[in-house]
């Protein structure tokens, strides 16, 4: 399906139904990062970013909330974020901003609706072609550069099996990556001010190194 088709979600998930006549997870998985300078990002990719990575993921959800609703079910919800929805990473501000969004979303929803369950799972740099499909500061651009194998990521095959830990433990909130993301972002969480004194000590450089994985 394309996500963007958001008057066809409810067929989509309907065809679902029609094969195996319910639902119990919705896993949102779609998307696309970025790799721009802040200041030279034109707004119509800050809009098209947040079409497919924010406002597609939030209106099917909201389809599946409505079935688990009607048919008196918990359900789980599954949103595929990213470290850079809990920390501020360079050259990806319409990303950063679109993953921040999803945490807002979802966290008012887990007020509201406490008996649904919902996991957020934030991975780091992972060995994917994500970075060929990435925006840029330009509309329709693409970023259309490869990982490489000296980079410093997660496989795909680690980053799914704690996928599905996640999934299948229902956590809240799980984090994932090499070093020294995790480091990164349990100083960054839980000791804020401590966190920008060790910015200024590491630096934009080295902050940008390890962004690419290098």
């Amino acid at each position: 399906m394309d996500m963007l088709h958001l008057n066809h979600h409810n067929d989509y998930f309907n065809m679902v139904l029609d094969h195996f006549k319910t639902v119990d997870i919705l896993v949102n998985n779609a998307g696309r990062s970025q790799r721009a300078e802040w200041a030279s990002i034109n707004i119509k990719v800050d809009r098209e970013l947040f079409e497919l990575d924010v406002f597609a993921v939030v209106n099917l959800s909201r389809v599946a909330l409505n079935f688990f609703a009607r048919n008196s079910m918990k359900g789980h919800l599954v949103v595929t974020s990213s470290t850079a929805g809990l920390i501020g990473a360079p050259n990806s501000g319409t990303y950063t901003g679109a993953k921040h969004a999803l945490h807002g979303y979802f966290e008012a929803l887990r007020n509201e609706f406490p008996n649904v369950h919902v996991t957020m799972f934030c991975p780091g740099p992972t060995a994917t072609n994500f970075l060929q499909e990435c925006f840029t500061e330009t509309p329709g651009a693409k970023y259309n550069q490869s990982v490489q194998p000296t980079d410093r990521r997660m496989t795909s095959e680690r980053c799914g099996h704690l996928y599905a830990l996640a999934i299948a433990n229902k956590t809240h909130l799980s984090w994932v990556g090499t070093f020294p993301i995790n480091f990164l972002l349990y100083i960054g969480l839980y000791y804020p001010n401590l966190k920008r004194v060790l910015l200024k000590i590491i630096g934009m450089e080295r902050l940008q190194r390890v962004r690419d994985s290098r």
